[in-house]
């Protein structure tokens, strides 16, 4: 009897603790932490990260992963470990609440709070600092120096300190004895990659520069041009011995500066010029090289490569602006629409085509003028070959079409002459690391093929195999893509390819193919792909050697567990699994030369630390515990349910409930879907001020079901395919005695925000709904502009994302159908919509018409509009004033809560910006 009183009170103790949980609430957000920017030695003695939360001031953290001393910076970041594990440096941002009192206090830039940089000694854990920084600089492969940018006013003279068009100080701090040296009126600074020579551009006067160079350690200065307006930042080859500068005498603030190349040799006594400004041999009219032009050397340093362009004629300034027309023009024959000529005006300014120097000839060999021509290098550049994927001929169909055909050539570097390869609509198309073959998937013959460069012979690699090498899972009216390229063994001999599940090794002479994986991936239904852990520069090549043992992850599409395995590449055999478990792995990284890795893990109620292992995964020892405060808060848990829609098929979906779920009570349900999810099952979401949908663990906190379904698509029929598996799914959900099926809303964004629009014109079911940034009008929105990109939006509506899969004239019926505007009689269901005006993806005015429309048939509608915000709400005080907005919505439809001043009143224009109507009314 004793025992039995003293086991029921234990439960009851545990049962109050237990319920003292509390639930999440919106002040919650900012001290939410991550881990970020992760960084490890070659040899895996010391690491790095940062710790940051979503406001306020973060961390760096510095760990000796041997004898796990670790040293902590205050709002270290920007971090840099020296190969040799002997240092690190870091930039360390003000304190955050100085910073925004600066700029309550309408600071200037130039007023604002600067970082600091912090060199850190790793033997002894010694720090120095150094204010007022503005950036740094190393080498890649080895480091005896810093040097770094500093506007400290007692390095720079009181009479040019608001001179911006001159140079900063530039101090050099060494490693070895702290001794510093500072250079002045430094515009522009790089190490080469070795570091021991430091270029800069300096600038002490307006319209005058000079080039200069610097050996570690005496920095002694050796000056290599000097006179002219303009001299770009030098660019080393490999070696650090060869260097690559323009420079030009012009002067305009507008259009290009007409430039000229230079080229030096250490030892030389002066640069060499190489194409002067009056240069014009095998360039079109007009075309020169700019500031924009950026030389530079192919790996082995034997090739000099550079952009050219149009010269650009500066702005005429006699024109009067207000007597001048203001227009754009929009021309049916332009390559591409105005509206995305002007998105990408800046950039097209700045836009060069690639150019060879022939040495031996003395000239300039163009391997393109055409800026829809996308010419690669082939190994490097060493190869004397280049790859041209070529779409200019058909920029126009871009307006409804984004898989264009393109034509595949190489060009060589000594005469420009081309080669063709093929013509089609291809992608994935890629060199090999040595430079042999050539690469692509054919979409319209769904398999990939390989040229042989040397025999000018092509091979078609997959269409033996008896598997699918595309997307077996895509609905969209659209070729499907290929499941990709894992990567080549060395000397290019073998090329690995992902089916939906397995890896394939295919000789390159297409000889022989054997499925590595040993067709493992299919027989249990799991996906493994290649994890690439080398660590290499745009100019290094990577391979993987023939007897290599390589790390694989593992997607379990049964259970949805994620894991890691190890291959042999060099014959078939089962992967050996090393961890397969309820987790979601991320953020890995692998010292270069150890075995010695970091990553991230997580769940959906396990906030994502960082671990470290030497044993590829079989333990792990934990170093982070970044949010202790979760486990004070009532979250929630996750899992897979599983259903047949109305026409029978197969659906997924996750269902997450409060931690403390009880099958005794009753829950509303919120739903919210986009395409499918069911494969984020371990998947973390952190508590976060609303972009634009609910927040799942915020929601289950306070005694919500949040019901994410899978959905699936036929083309033409968008909107009943949403029917379909999101109603189905609701009313299979409803079937548990915890539902409480009359409170269950929906709420969705951008194509979920469709979604809901569309849903509540076909059903009663939703007690309320959510839908941001919807479509409402397809015959309107398949002529409108995604305004962020100045895309035409016809290609989303006949070939991706909206699968009508026709155009508007040959299919205008599936383009009303699918329209929720011409079934706005039909709703019922309460709907707030969210809908921003500076939108670049969906028109903002197909929230207004929908809303219009409601507002018209006298239904209950709301439409929040934040003012120049994006897609998503990209300003955290929106953010968290939506978040709220959120809330009291489906609190007061789903749990009877009072209703808020601005769902019962609205805001007056009169009152903007200073009243908000969030309080209720009891």
């Amino acid at each position: 009897m004793k025992k039995h009183i003293l086991l029921c009170c234990g439960f009851c103790m545990a049962t109050l603790t237990y319920a003292q949980k509390k639930p999440l609430d919106h002040s919650v957000y900012d001290d939410w932490k991550r881990i970020a920017n992760t960084q490890i030695t070659p040899k895996g003695e010391i690491m790095s990260y940062e710790i940051l939360p979503q406001e306020g001031d973060g961390k760096l953290v510095i760990r000796n992963t041997r004898n796990q001393k670790e040293i902590t910076i205050e709002r270290g970041y920007n971090t840099t470990l020296t190969p040799d594990g002997k240092f690190a440096i870091c930039r360390i941002k003000p304190p955050f609440q100085a910073t925004r009192q600066a700029k309550i206090k309408k600071a200037t830039p130039e007023k604002l709070p600067k970082d600091s940089l912090a060199v850190i000694n790793l033997a002894t854990w010694k720090i120095n600092k150094f204010a007022e920084v503005l950036s740094y600089k190393t080498g890649e492969e080895a480091a005896t120096e810093v040097a770094f940018i500093c506007v400290d006013t007692t390095l720079i003279p009181k009479g040019e300190r608001k001179k911006k068009e001159l140079g900063k100080p530039l101090v050099i701090y060494h490693f070895s004895n702290e001794r510093t040296d500072t250079l002045y009126y430094v515009d522009k600074y790089a190490f080469d990659k070795t570091g021991k020579t430091l270029a800069t551009v300096i600038k002490e006067k307006k319209n005058k520069s000079s080039v200069c160079l610097y050996q570690s350690p005496t920095y002694t200065p050796q000056q290599l041009a000097g006179g002219q307006a303009f001299y770009s930042l030098p660019s080393f080859d490999e070696s650090g011995n060869k260097l690559l500068f323009l420079a030009s005498a012009d002067t305009i603030k507008s259009g290009s500066k007409h430039c000229e190349l230079y080229y030096y040799e250490k030892g030389e006594s002066h640069p060499s010029l190489l194409i002067d400004r009056a240069y014009k041999t095998n360039l079109p009219q007009n075309w020169g090289l700019t500031e924009n032009s950026h030389p530079y050397f192919s790996r082995n340093g034997k090739h000099i490569f550079v952009g050219i362009a149009p010269i650009q004629a500066p702005k005429d300034t006699t024109l009067i602006p207000f007597e001048t027309a203001s227009l754009d023009l929009w021309h049916y024959a332009d390559s591409r629409i105005q509206p995305m000529q002007l998105k990408n005006l800046k950039q097209d300014l700045k836009q060069t085509c690639l150019a060879t120097y022939n040495a031996a000839k003395k000239e300039l060999v163009p391997l393109t003028t055409s800026f829809f021509d996308s010419v690669h290098l082939i190994d490097c550049g060493n190869s004397p070959l280049a790859l041209s994927i070529d779409k200019t001929k058909h920029m126009i169909e871009l307006q409804w079409d984004e898989q264009l055909p393109s034509e595949l050539s190489l060009v060589d570097l000594t005469n420009s002459n081309r080669i063709p390869i093929a013509t089609g609509k291809f992608t994935r198309v890629t060199s090999s690391p040595d430079g042999k073959y050539i690469l692509w998937y054919d979409r319209e013959a769904y398999q990939w093929y390989i040229y042989d460069i040397q025999n000018a012979s092509t091979l078609c690699l997959t269409d033996k195999c008896n598997v699918n090498f595309w997307d077996e899972t895509n609905d969209r009216p659209q070729y499907p893509n290929p499941y990709g390229l894992a990567g080549w063994t060395e000397g290019d001999k073998d090329v690995l390819l992902y089916d939906r599940y397995d890896i394939w090794k295919f000789s390159t002479d297409g000889k022989s193919s054997i499925n590595l994986t040993a067709h493992t991936g299919r027989q249990t239904n799991r996906v493994f792909r290649y994890i690439d852990t080398q660590k290499i520069s745009s100019k290094e090549k990577s391979f993987i050697k023939p007897n290599e043992t390589i790390l694989l992850s593992i997607f379990d599409q049964t259970n949805k567990k994620n894991g890691f395995a190890t291959l042999k590449v060099n014959k078939s055999n089962t992967p050996a699994i090393t961890i397969l478990d309820g987790y979601t792995f991320a953020g890995l990284k692998k010292a270069k030369d150890a075995e010695v890795y970091l990553y991230q893990k997580e769940n959906f109620n396990t906030s994502p630390d960082l671990y470290i292992t030497q044993n590829l995964y079989k333990e792990g020892q934990k170093l982070t515990d970044i949010n202790p405060q979760m486990r004070e808060y009532n979250w929630g848990t996750a899992e897979l349910f599983k259903w047949n829609a109305y026409d029978g098929t197969p659906l997924e979906g996750l269902l997450y409930k409060p931690e403390d779920f009880d099958p005794a009570k009753k829950y509303p349900v919120i739903m919210y879907f986009y395409e499918r999810k069911s494969n984020d099952l371990y998947k973390y979401y952190a508590p976060a001020p609303s972009r634009s949908t609910v927040n799942i663990p915020f929601y289950c906190s306070r005694g919500y079901l949040v019901f994410v379904p899978d959905i699936v698509y036929t083309a033409g029929v968008p909107g009943e395919c949403a029917y379909n598996c999101i109603v189905s799914g609701a009313e299979s959900l409803a079937k548990n005695p915890w539902v409480d099926k009359a409170n269950m809303a929906i709420q969705g964004q951008s194509w979920g925000g469709y979604q809901v629009a569309y849903l509540v014109t076909r059903t009663h079911l939703f007690k309320a709904a959510g839908a941001g940034a919807p479509v409402s009008n397809m015959t309107s929105a398949y002529g409108g502009i995604r305004w962020g990109e100045g895309s035409s939006r016809q290609f989303q509506y006949e070939h991706t994302q909206s699968r009508i899969g026709r155009n508007l004239w040959d299919a205008p019926e599936l383009y009303i159908t699918n329209s929720p505007l011409f079934r706005a009689d039909k709703v019922e269901t309460p709907l707030l919509i969210m809908h921003n005006d500076n939108d670049g993806a969906v028109p903002w005015y197909q929230g207004i018409e929908y809303f219009m429309a409601l507002r018209r048939l006298g239904k209950k509608v709301w439409m929040l509009q934040y003012n120049n915000e994006e897609h998503n709400l990209t300003q955290r005080r929106n953010q968290k004033d939506l978040s709220i907005r959120l809330q009291q919505y489906f609190d007061y439809y789903l749990k009877g809560a009072p209703m808020p001043a601005w769902m019962r009143n609205g805001i007056p224009a009169t009152r903007k910006g200073e009243y908000f109507g969030l309080e209720t009314e009891q």
